[in-house]
C-alpha cells in the first residue's frame, strides 16, 4: 500500500513538471514572438496605415519592425521616432503640412521683400547655354514646389536619428524604406544614414517632386520596383509574424488623358501583394472611391484603416499571443524621446558648383550675419529668404549631429540658370486681350542684382518696363533699385461696349514715361513689412477729343504734364493669388508729393478755348489701402477691402486731363479697365465686402459689394466748364459676381461687373489669364 501511494506521488509530480515545463515553454515561445508590419505606398490613402496601427495599439499587439514605400514609408519613419497614431492625425491635418504637401511657403516668413510688382506671367522657363553650344529651354521636373517638404523633413526626422546613430537599427522601433535606382532599374534598401533622406527618396514621385541624391545617386518613389516590400522584412528582420497593410492597387491601364498612369505603367513592375499564409496576415484596405491626393480626407481614410484592422483582430490574434501594454509602449516612447536633443545649429557647410561669394550669401542670410547658435525657426526665416531671390534651383538641408551637442547643417546647392523667359497676359471675350513676355537675368553674389524686362501688347494696354535692383546686407538687409516705365492705356481701343460711359469720351489716350529709384528695407521682417523711399521723374502725355463725334480733321485736346514726386511706402502683402485672392492680407501706406508743371493745347472740339503754359502745380496726398481675407468654413471666407485717399488735387487745364489726374477707387481687376467720373475724386473712402463661397482651393464663386463715399467730385456744366462738388454729395455703389478656377497658368473666370453710376451698368466678360498693368506714376 506505501509502494503503491509512493507510486502516485510520483506520477503526480512528474505531471507538475511536465506542466510545469509546457508553461515555460509557451511562455518562452510568446515571448520570444517578433511581429513586422509592411506598409505600402497609395499617396494619400496611405493614411489608411494610420488607423491600422491605431487599432494595433489599442489590442496591444506589438510591433517590432516596420518596412514601407512611399507613403507607408513616411507613415512608418513617423511610427519609428515615436509619434503617436494621435500625433500623426495632427500633423497631417495642419496647416503646416497642407503647405508642406502644397509647396506653399508659409505666409509667417517673410519672402515679400525679394518680390518683384505683380506681371501677368502665366509660366516661365530657365533659359540656359550649355557647353558654349546653342541656348536652350530648361523644362521644370517638378510640379510642387520641393522647398517646404525638404525642410519639414529635416525638422521632424533629424533629431531622432541623430538618437540612433543614424543606423535605422537603433531607431524606437527598427525601419526599412525603399527607394529607386532608375538608371540601374533596381530599388534601393535605406538601412542607415539620414532618415530624413530616405524617407524624402522613397516618396519622390517622378514630375510631382523633385528627385534628391543619396550616396550621388538619384532617387525616386520606390512604389516603382517594390511597393509593398514584406520580402524586405523578411530578409532583415526575419520576424515570427507580419501584418501588411495594403493602401494602393494594381497599376491601372494606361489612359490617354492621364499623365500618371502613363508614367506609372512606363516605370512600375508588379508588385506581389501575397504575404504567404504560415507568416502573417495582409490588410487589404478597399480605398478605390479615393484619390491619391484626398490628404483633406485624413479622418475618413484613417476611419476606414481601423475599421478594416479590428475585423482581423481576433485572427492576429489567435496566432500572436504576446502583448505589449499601454504602459509598456509609453515607457519606450519616452525613453526614446529622451535621447534627442533640440535642433541648434553651430555652422553651416555647403557643397555643390557654387562661387565663394554665392556660399557667403546663403550662409550669412542663414545666420543672420551672426557667429552664434542659431535655432530651427532662424534656419526657416533664413531658408525661405535664400530661396526667394530665385538663384536657386535645389537647396537640400541635411543636419548632422556633432560632438558637442549641436548640429551642423548640410546644404546641397545647385543654382538656377541666370536667365528666365517668361510668358503670360489675358485672352478675354471683349477686347481686353493682352500679351507679356518678360526676361529675367539674375547674377547671383554676396550682393546678388537683377535685371528685367516686361513687354505688355494689348488694344488697351501697352508697355515697356526696365528694372534694376541689387540686394546690400543682411542684418540690416536694405536694396535699391531703378525703373523705366513706358506704357499707354488706350480708353477708345479698348472700349468694352462701342461707346463710352457717363458722357466721358472713349477716345482718350493716357500715356507715361517715368523712372523711378527707390531704397528699401523691411521694417519687420518675420511680419513681410516692406518701407520704402521712393523718386519719381516723368512725364505725361493725354491725348483726347471732347466729343465722340470727331473727323478726321479734328485736332485733338493734348495736355502735358512733367513731374517729379518722391514718395515713402509701407507695405506688406501675403495673399495667395496674384488676382481672385481668397487667403492672406494685402497692405500699403503711401504718402506722395508732387510737383508738376502743366502744359495744356486745346484741340477743335475744346469748348475751353484757354492754353496752359507751364503751369505750376504742387500736391500732396496719403493713401491707406487695407485688403484682407477671414477665414469662415471649409467652404467660405470673406474679404474686406478698405481703400482712403486725401489729397489737395486741383483743377487742371481742362475736365479730361483732371479726370485723369484724379485718385480712383478700383477694388476690382476690371476696375481699372474704365475711365468713370463716378469713382474718382480729390479724396475719398471706399469700402468693399468680397463674400467667397469655395467648391475647392482653386474653384469658387467671388462676390464684391463696394461703396464709393467721395469728398469732392468732378463734375461738367452744359456749358463745358468743369467745377468741383460742395463735401460728400453722395455715395455711389459698384459691383462684381466670378465665377473662378485659378489653373496652374493663371485664373479662368466668367464674371459680370456692375457700375451704378454709368451708362452701361453691367459688364460681362470670360478671361484667362491675369489683367494686370503697370502702377500709373502719379494716381497710384
Amino acid at each position: 500500500m506505501h509502494h503503491k501511494n509512493t507510486s502516485i506521488a510520483t506520477i503526480m509530480q512528474i505531471k507538475k513538471l511536465l506542466i510545469l515545463c509546457a508553461v515555460l515553454l509557451f511562455s518562452g515561445f510568446a515571448h520570444s514572438q517578433s511581429v513586422g508590419l509592411v506598409l505600402s505606398g497609395g499617396g494619400a490613402k496611405g493614411l489608411a496605415h494610420i488607423g491600422v496601427i491605431k487599432a494595433l495599439e489599442e489590442n496591444n499587439i506589438p510591433i517590432d519592425y516596420i518596412t514601407g514605400t512611399s507613403m507607408g514609408a513616411i507613415i512608418g519613419g513617423l511610427y519609428s521616432i515615436g509619434l503617436t497614431p494621435d500625433e500623426m492625425i495632427s500633423m497631417f491635418r495642419s496647416t503646416e503640412f497642407n503647405s508642406w504637401f502644397k509647396g506653399e511657403f508659409e505666409k509667417d516668413y517673410a519672402t515679400y521683400i525679394y518680390r518683384r510688382d505683380p506681371t501677368a506671367e502665366m509660366f516661365g522657363v530657365n533659359v540656359t547655354r550649355r557647353n558654349n553650344k546653342a541656348f536652350s529651354i530648361l523644362l521644370p521636373t517638378n510640379l510642387i514646389s520641393p522647398y517646404p517638404m525638404d525642410l519639414a523633413v529635416m525638422q521632424i526626422f533629424a533629431s531622432s536619428i541623430a538618437a540612433a546613430e543614424y543606423d535605422f537599427n537603433k531607431l524606437m522601433i527598427p525601419f526599412r524604406c525603399v527607394a529607386a535606382d532608375i538608371q540601374k532599374k533596381r530599388p534601393v534598401i535605406m538601412r542607415r544614414g539620414d532618415l530624413g533622406s530616405a524617407v524624402r527618396a522613397s516618396m519622390t514621385y517622378p514630375f510631382v517632386f523633385k528627385p534628391i541624391v543619396i550616396d550621388s545617386v538619384l532617387l525616386f518613389d520606390g512604389g516603382f520596383y517594390n511597393n509593398f516590400p514584406w520580402d524586405v522584412m523578411i530578409e532583415d528582420f526575419n520576424p515570427s509574424f507580419i501584418i501588411g497593410s495594403k493602401t494602393s492597387g494594381h497599376v491601372s491601364s494606361p489612359d490617354t488623358d492621364d499623365i500618371f498612369s502613363q508614367i506609372s505603367n512606363m516605370l512600375m513592375v508588379e508588385t506581389d501583394y501575397t504575404i504567404p499564409l504560415d507568416r502573417g496576415f495582409l490588410i487589404d484596405n478597399d480605398l478605390k472611391a479615393l484619390g491619391i491626393l484626398d490628404f483633406h480626407k485624413i479622418d475618413e481614410i484613417v476611419r476606414i484603416g481601423y475599421d478594416n484592422a479590428q475585423r482581423y483582430i481576433s485572427g492576429i490574434k489567435s496566432k500572436i499571443q504576446r502583448e505589449v501594454s499601454h504602459k509598456e509602449l509609453l515607457e519606450k516612447r519616452l525613453a526614446f524621446r529622451t535621447k534627442t536633443e533640440p535642433l541648434i545649429f553651430r555652422d553651416v557647410i555647403i557643397e555643390g558648383n557654387i562661387r565663394d561669394p554665392e556660399k557667403a550669401f546663403i550662409k550669412r542670410t542663414i545666420k543672420n550675419s551672426s557667429d552664434k547658435n542659431f535655432g530651427f525657426e532662424q534656419l526657416k526665416r533664413g531658408y525661405y529668404r535664400v530661396v526667394a531671390t530665385d538663384n536657386i534651383n535645389t537647396i537640400y538641408p541635411e543636419a548632422r549631429f556633432s560632438a558637442d551637442s549641436v548640429f551642423d547643417l548640410k546644404l546641397r546647392v545647385t543654382k538656377s540658370s541666370p536667365l528666365k523667359l517668361s510668358i503670360g497676359g489675358n485672352i478675354s471675350s471683349s477686347s481686353l486681350n493682352q500679351g507679356y513676355l518678360g526676361l529675367t537675368y539674375n547674377y547671383f553674389s554676396i550682393n546678388p542684382w537683377r535685371l528685367a524686362a516686361d513687354f505688355n501688347l494689348g488694344r488697351f494696354y501697352s508697355g515697356l518696363n526696365l528694372h534694376m535692383r541689387q540686394d546690400i546686407g543682411i542684418n540690416p538687409l536694405w536694396f535699391y533699385e531703378g525703373q523705366f516705365t513706358i506704357h499707354r492705356f488706350d480708353y477708345f481701343a479698348g472700349n468694352q461696349v462701342g461707346f463710352f460711359a457717363n458722357r466721358i469720351p472713349g477716345n482718350i489716350e493716357e500715356s507715361e514715361t517715368f523712372f523711378t529709384i527707390s531704397a528699401g528695407m523691411p521694417l519687420v521682417i518675420d511680419r513681410n513689412i516692406l518701407a520704402k523711399v521712393n523718386l519719381t521723374i516723368g512725364r505725361n502725355f493725354y491725348e483726347y477729343y471732347q466729343t465722340d463725334n470727331f473727323t478726321t480733321y479734328d485736332i485733338p485736346d493734348r495736355t502735358y504734364l512733367n513731374y517729379i514726386a518722391p514718395s515713402f511706402t509701407i507695405e506688406r502683402s501675403t495673399t495667395n493669388f496674384k488676382q481672385f485672392a481668397t487667403a492672406g492680407r494685402k497692405q500699403k501706406f503711401t504718402l506722395k508729393y508732387i510737383r508738376v508743371k502743366e502744359n495744356h493745347k486745346p484741340g477743335s472740339t475744346s469748348r475751353i478755348a484757354t492754353e496752359v503754359n507751364d503751369s505750376q502745380n504742387n500736391t500732396y496726398s496719403a493713401r491707406v489701402f487695407s485688403e484682407t481675407y477671414y477665414y469662415i468654413g471649409k467652404y467660405l471666407s470673406l474679404g474686406v477691402l478698405a481703400d482712403i485717399a486725401i489729397s489737395n488735387r486741383t483743377y487742371m487745364g481742362d475736365h479730361i486731363s483732371t479726370l485723369l489726374y484724379l485718385p480712383a477707387f478700383q477694388p476690382g481687376p476690371h476696375n481699372s479697365t474704365l475711365l468713370l467720373n463716378g469713382y474718382r475724386a480729390t479724396s475719398f473712402a471706399g469700402i468693399s465686402l468680397k463674400p467667397i463661397i469655395k467648391f475647392s482651393e482653386s474653384v469658387f464663386l467671388q462676390m464684391q459689394g463696394g461703396v464709393f463715399i467721395p469728398h469732392r467730385q468732378l463734375v461738367e456744366s452744359s456749358d463745358g466748364v468743369a467745377r468741383f462738388t460742395d463735401p460728400f454729395p453722395g455715395v455711389s455703389f459698384l459691383g462684381s459676381i466670378a465665377a473662378v478656377w485659378q489653373s496652374p497658368v493663371g485664373p479662368v473666370s466668367l464674371s459680370a461687373t456692375y457700375y451704378e453710376r454709368s451708362q452701361v451698368k453691367w459688364f460681362p466678360q470670360f478671361n484667362i489669364g491675369y489683367l494686370i498693368f503697370k502702377p500709373k506714376a502719379l494716381v497710384n
